[in-house]
């Protein structure tokens, strides 16, 4: 793959996506948002109007209006469909937070007035309590999200011009950052893609070319060989072997093997001369040249026991 195109492709899908949630999902959002705040604006009267004009495009019309123009704003309105009566009950402003006392007030109101069941109308939001209030009850809950789409095509026109604008311009705004950060990510993506091929190793045991006048390099000296750990029966035939050869060796009474990394060996002469002969036998097996010897003086001798190790790892 071209490491360009898939610059190209993670800056395409990433700009895609992004502009698709900030055009689709988030701008519908801030419309509401915004023309929820744009109505709480309003006066009670001209809220109250706008909400009775939504219910009367389903049909339920003011029963009995009052025909003086009383300044005092009111709340709760008789409806009417047919012979079915409602309540509907109306709570300006958008910080609103519906719990269960007013819900529970309307629903007394609808059975002492006779009432098919009620509506609550409101810019704000309703609490889970007030949702609780409702059941069992005929009431229509009509909060922020609920009221929005009833009386988005009632609103003035250029209230609504002005909330639609205010959001496509938010939404514009975040889609051309999201773009920046688009491609950025397809650079970063062109940064971590491995482009590069790996030059070729050449095959084992094939002798590299050397080059014209280049002097040849001296072969490497022979590696020791890598130390292998014995099997448990082959350890045992070189513990036998050392106490074999210790038994031959001048100045050595005897061997014995306490642990297979500890040697107990009697002396018959002095440490000086028998040390050197034993070590000699522990190097010939690897796995037994750090074993620690316990040096016993000869029979007698007021020399105290002694540890050695001929070789350390």
């Amino acid at each position: 793959m071209s490491i360009w195109f898939l610059g190209l492709a993670v800056t395409l899908v990433s700009g895609a996506a992004a502009t698709a949630y900030f055009w689709l999902v988030r701008r519908p959002r801030d419309e509401m948002s915004y023309g929820l705040h744009a109505l709480s604006g309003l006066r009670w009267r001209e809220f109250s109007r706008l909400v009775l004009a939504a219910m009367a495009r389903r049909g339920l019309v003011e029963a009995s209006p009052d025909p003086q123009d009383s300044r005092e704003p009111q709340s709760t309105f008789l409806l009417a469909r047919g012979d079915e009566r409602w309540l509907l009950s109306c709570k300006h402003g958008s910080a609103y937070r519906i719990a269960a006392a007013p819900v529970q007030e309307l629903a007394a109101s609808i059975r002492l007035g006779a009432a098919h069941g009620g509506i609550l109308a409101t810019e704000g939001n309703v609490e889970k309590e007030g949702r609780d209030a409702a059941q069992g009850n005929t009431i229509e809950l009509l909060d922020g999200p609920r009221l929005w789409p009833e009386v988005v095509d009632l609103i003035e026109p250029s209230l609504r011009d002005q909330v639609i604008d205010y959001a496509a311009a938010r939404a514009k705004r975040h889609i051309g950052i999201a773009w920046l950060g688009a491609v950025a990510i397809g650079a970063l993506a062109m940064a971590a893609w491995p482009n590069t091929p790996a030059p070729a190793r050449p095959t084992a045991g094939a002798p590299s070319p050397a080059a014209p006048g280049a002097a040849i390099p001296a072969p490497a000296p022979p590696q020791p060989a890598a130390f292998r750990e014995p099997a448990e029966e082959e350890l045992e035939i070189q513990m036998r072997e050392v106490l074999k050869a210790l038994a031959r060796t001048p100045g050595v009474t005897r061997g014995v093997w306490q642990t297979k990394l500890t040697l107990s060996v009697d002396l018959a002469a002095g440490e000086q001369d028998v040390w050197p002969r034993i070590c000699s036998e522990l190097e010939r097996y690897p796995a037994l040249r750090t074993s620690r010897v316990q040096l016993n003086p000869p029979p007698g001798s007021s020399e105290p026991v002694r540890w050695r190790q001929c070789k350390t790892l």
